[in-house]
């Protein structure tokens, strides 16, 4: 039963690949028919069910306009700007764990260091907040584990809102919050304090303005901490 239904699984990601890389590849252009699912079907080599399915990912993502009766059709011209960045979340949202957090990883290191550079005061006293937030939580022996995750992501955004940099701002939030139920399963199963600390080595690394390799051995520390956490069952 499983391997049939991996196997559906498989086609159905088979019929998504085929599909998102028709409109980014500029073949299948906003506004455009899609192929129906019988003429997809023939062409993919699989059956019409994983198309179908295929299809409904893709509405719920905002790539196409199912019209019942008419067909289905990439999102019209208004939406067009937003197809590469619903391609990046329709990818983000079938990653691993360790696919995101390697993007993470590249997100933080370079965040930090900008963040470094330009931090205002304002800036840490936020920051400064969110440490003081999570460590009051893990404090609490029944805090709920959501409000410590908040902290947690707070701290996070407020680091990248540091950096001055809108669309920095906007990617890696979007990044963030792809992996917030991660960072979630790292602040239950790897200790509470343990993740007060490595904040407080980011904080401290931007706090003194470090650059290079004080930088990152602050970044790297979360990010061997992340892991484990994710090797944990």
């Amino acid at each position: 039963m499983l391997d049939g239904t991996k196997k559906y699984q498989t086609r159905v990601e088979f019929a998504l690949d085929y599909i998102t890389q028709e409109i980014a590849q500029g073949n299948l252009k906003a506004g455009d028919k899609l192929p129906n699912e019988k003429d997809l079907a023939e062409q993919l080599g699989i059956s019409r069910t994983p198309i179908r399915e295929a299809m409904k990912t893709l509405s719920v993502a905002g790539l196409i306009d199912i019209r019942h009766g008419h067909g289905s059709y990439v999102r019209g011209e208004q939406g067009a700007p937003a197809l590469p960045l619903n391609l990046f979340q329709l990818y983000l949202q079938d990653s691993t764990p360790e696919m995101l957090m390697e993007l993470r990883d590249i997100f933080d290191r370079n965040c930090t260091e900008l963040a470094a550079q330009r931090r205002t005061d304002a800036d840490l006293a936020k920051m400064r907040e969110c440490i003081d937030r999570l460590k009051a939580l893990t404090e609490q022996p029944n805090a709920s584990l959501d409000d410590m995750l908040k902290a947690d992501l707070d701290f996070h955004r407020a680091i990248y809102e540091a950096t001055g940099n809108k669309l920095i701002v906007t990617v890696a939030d979007f990044v963030l919050n792809m992996v917030a139920p991660w960072v979630k399963k790292s602040l239950d199963v790897s200790g509470r304090i343990r993740a007060v600390d490595l904040h407080e080595q980011m904080y401290a690394s931007i706090l003194n303005q470090e650059i290079g390799v004080p930088s990152r051995l602050s970044v790297d520390a979360n990010m061997k901490h992340f892991k484990q956490s994710l090797d944990q069952e």
